[in-house]
């Protein structure tokens, strides 16, 4: 007797939570309301929360969009910075190492952006000072994706840095500016 595997559709190929290495399916929906609120208009309710980065495929050419968490946030430079939860493999990590984003939105405020990526001992000093600034959120995010305690162990912070990638953003300086 034969029998044929029923192929699993497109939509349930992740798993439903999923969150120590790929987001699932109910983590990418709660992940992904920041920017359904960005898409709405109503950035001013992330503040300076969540930003909305717009990448563009460094295969494809197509715009993408995703919203992170900012780690830190600068008023004076208006620089902001936020890490590849999952990596470098992260899609938009990977095309900022192509080339440029196209648009970053933080709040109301939107701008074409320049980036830099952070070497280990500054990613650590926005580590330190988030986790001084953010203690239950810092919990809260740790326990959910998997990442250990970065509350205090400065060896896993470190070891977190090295695994995940930090970037900034602020606004390009202007032709002639």
């Amino acid at each position: 007797m034969t029998t044929h595997a029923t192929p699993r559709s497109h939509r349930h190929d992740r798993p439903l939570l999923g969150l120590r290495r790929r987001p699932g399916r109910i983590a990418l929906a709660v992940f992904r309301l920041p920017l359904q609120a960005y898409r709405h208009d109503a950035g001013h309710v992330m503040g300076h929360t969540f930003l909305k980065l717009v990448h563009v495929g460094r295969r494809t050419g197509t715009p993408h969009e995703a919203v992170a968490m900012v780690l830190r946030y600068d008023v004076a430079t208006r620089e902001a910075v936020i890490c590849a939860g999952w990596g470098p493999q992260t899609d938009w990590f990977r095309n900022l190492r192509a080339g440029p984003a196209a648009n970053v939105q933080i709040g109301t405020e939107s701008f074409a952006p320049e980036h830099r990526f952070l070497g280990e001992d500054e990613a650590f000093d926005v580590v330190a000072e988030f986790r001084r600034a953010h203690p239950h959120r810092l919990r809260l995010i740790c326990a959910v994706l998997g990442w250990g305690d970065l509350r205090g162990d400065d060896a896993a912070a470190r070891a977190f840095i090295r695994s995940h990638p930090f970037v900034a953003f602020r606004p390009a300086a202007s032709p002639g500016g």
